[in-house]
């Protein structure tokens, strides 16, 4: 599972991350958001679509904890720890691939990252609206399928993947599979591919997992400061806080 490899990952560098603690945690109704002490931010989407009635459980204060420890939280089967693990693994990766000078090109578009043909038939698993609008006018073809009613709008629901990514020549997929874990079985569906990508904010991880299971690309968001924070806790989507953060392109 990428989310176990990638634990493992972080795990190897025990020297640089053993003192990471968290300096406050956001759960918002787009975004999770969680801040390390050393101020690098990590983001993961809210998986409100997949969240049940609350337990009633009294939630642990997260200022303070261990940045390792809250990101096993990652394998949570409860959405919302889940989402809080996630975003601090994309914390602590930012800082890595900072601290390791990890090549990132900042300020490229994805779209533009990928070198599409006027023939290629391309599947966006995950609705991202700005994304799409940009492939519409690339390509011959193009599938968008997406889990949240509330979101599909014009694109497939998510039950037609294991048809329609298969015969993709181009596969553009959401980090946001990889809180409802969908992102592995996407990944294998995507073999044949000509390019494949891992997309967004919550994609805004170590990227060698994704690459051992034949991502091209991934592309994330490196996020820093409590502004960030702020700007989740008050609902706003990514197209309201992107002047925040910087988005890069990584490839393998």
């Amino acid at each position: 599972m990428i989310i176990d490899n990638l634990l493992g990952n972080i795990e190897k560098r025990e020297d640089a991350v053993r003192d990471l603690k968290l300096s406050s945690a956001c759960v918002g109704i787009f975004y999770t958001a969680v801040m390390l002490k050393n101020n690098y931010v990590g983001l993961c989407y809210t998986p409100k679509e997949d969240i049940g009635h609350p337990a009633g459980r009294p939630r642990p204060s997260f200022r303070g904890a261990g940045a390792l420890k809250t990101a096993q939280l990652a394998n949570s089967l409860n959405m919302v720890d889940r989402a809080i693990g996630i975003a601090t693994l994309n914390a602590i990766s930012q800082y890595l691939m900072e601290l390791e000078g990890y090549k990132r090109q900042f300020g490229i578009d994805v779209s533009d990252a990928l070198k599409l043909h006027k023939q290629d038939r391309v599947a966006v698993v995950g609705y991202i609206r700005p994304l799409v609008e940009k492939l519409k006018v690339k390509v011959r073809e193009l599938h968008v399928l997406e889990r949240n009613p509330q979101m599909r709008g014009d694109a497939l629901p998510d039950t037609l993947t294991e048809t329609i990514v298969p015969k993709a020549d181009v596969v553009i997929i959401s980090g946001a599979s990889m809180v409802n874990a969908t992102l592995d079985r996407l990944l294998e569906l995507s073999r044949e591919a000509r390019l494949t990508a891992v997309v967004g904010p919550t994609a805004s991880m170590l990227p060698e997992p994704l690459f051992q299971r034949g991502a091209n690309v991934v592309a994330g968001v490196q996020a820093k400061g409590s502004k960030v924070l702020d700007a989740v806790g008050e609902a706003n989507t990514f197209r309201d806080f992107k002047a925040l953060v910087k988005k890069y392109v990584i490839k393998r």
